[in-house]
């Protein structure tokens, strides 16, 4: 397999194949993963994001605005409330974290503020930056997603963590907490933490992105890998299911009745038993979700390639 990464003005190769090794980790694939299902993986976030770029400049040049910012990446989610919902809860951790640090370091708001913002944000004239929580506010108009008061994804997502490192000793449970701490920023809290990651989706320098955008587009990432094991984990209860059971496809999956969680083959305690995720699988994944629908053939609608819209995994 064959990654199609282009080299930055620099000459050098950016990839995040060790943090999405780990990050699949984390969302409970086996320590050791597959090489070339990381690769793949990658290969997927890099397209999604460089997609989402490209839409995102239409807006942004419709707006008259020289750079891209949170507005243009977040106006692409509005139809998802629930992934609203969880940037808006992120950004709080976020704040938290922030306070937490300024009192550590007796530093002054306005100062952690400024080492955020990139050059072309640095304009006497322009007004306060709008967080993420301020573009949510605006485009929900209807207050649906301040009524989401339940994640689903994330109870889900905590009860496989859970259940997976209840055997485990604490040399694997520390790898283990190493790897849910992955993420795609270098570094926390400054600019510097999304060097690496506008280098990889931006190598020629060529869009203008700002801070509060790769942010996003950082949430963004992280929820497409997420997503992408989640489903790899559904496809395998798929495949274990029991024909002639009326109740075999509630095992796992959405059903969250604590005895059934129990059985469900991506929530196992400990990862002996868990193989690495293929890439058969993954592709697996990519054909159910892109799969056409619109028609009456489906696939095999001559006018497909014109109707289909621009998906995205995390979205």
């Amino acid at each position: 397999m064959v990654s199609y990464f282009t080299l930055d003005a620099t000459g050098e190769t950016t990839n995040f194949q060790k943090e999405i090794a780990n990050m699949m980790h984390g969302f409970g694939d086996n320590p050791n993963p597959n090489a070339a299902t990381v690769l793949l993986v990658e290969n997927i976030v890099l397209q999604q994001l460089r997609t989402m770029l490209q839409e995102a400049i239409g807006l942004s040049n419709t707006r008259g605005s020289k750079a891209i910012t949170n507005y243009d990446i977040i106006y692409l989610m509005r139809k998802n409330k629930f992934k609203l919902k969880r940037l808006h809860d992120y950004q709080l951790k976020l704040d938290q974290l922030d306070k937490t640090k300024q009192v550590a370091l007796n530093t002054p708001t306005d100062t952690l503020m400024s080492g955020v913002m990139l050059e072309d944000e640095k304009d006497p004239t322009m007004k306060k930056r709008r967080t993420h929580i301020d573009v949510i506010k605006e485009l929900d108009e209807t207050d649906e997603v301040a009524q989401i008061k339940f994640d689903v994804i994330d109870y889900l997502r905590k009860i496989r963590a859970d259940k997976i490192t209840e055997s485990m000793s604490f040399d694997k449970y520390e790898v283990y907490h190493k790897a849910r701490c992955s993420s795609f920023r270098s570094g926390y809290g400054l600019s510097k933490g999304f060097v690496k990651l506008e280098r990889w989706i931006n190598p020629t320098k060529e869009l203008k992105i700002t801070v509060s955008a790769l942010e996003v587009l950082c949430f963004l990432a992280y929820e497409t890998i997420a997503e992408i094991v989640d489903a790899v984990f559904l496809i395998r209860q798929d495949a274990k299911k029991k024909y002639g059971d009326p109740f075999g496809k509630f095992e796992g999956g959405h059903f969250c009745n604590p005895v059934s969680l129990n059985n469900a083959v991506y929530i196992k305690s400990g990862y002996e038993g868990v193989p690495a995720i293929t890439v058969a699988e993954v592709r697996e994944v990519l054909r159910r979700y892109f799969t056409s629908r619109i028609g009456m053939n489906g696939l095999f609608y001559r006018n497909m390639c014109m109707d289909l819209p621009v998906r995205y995994l995390a979205l």
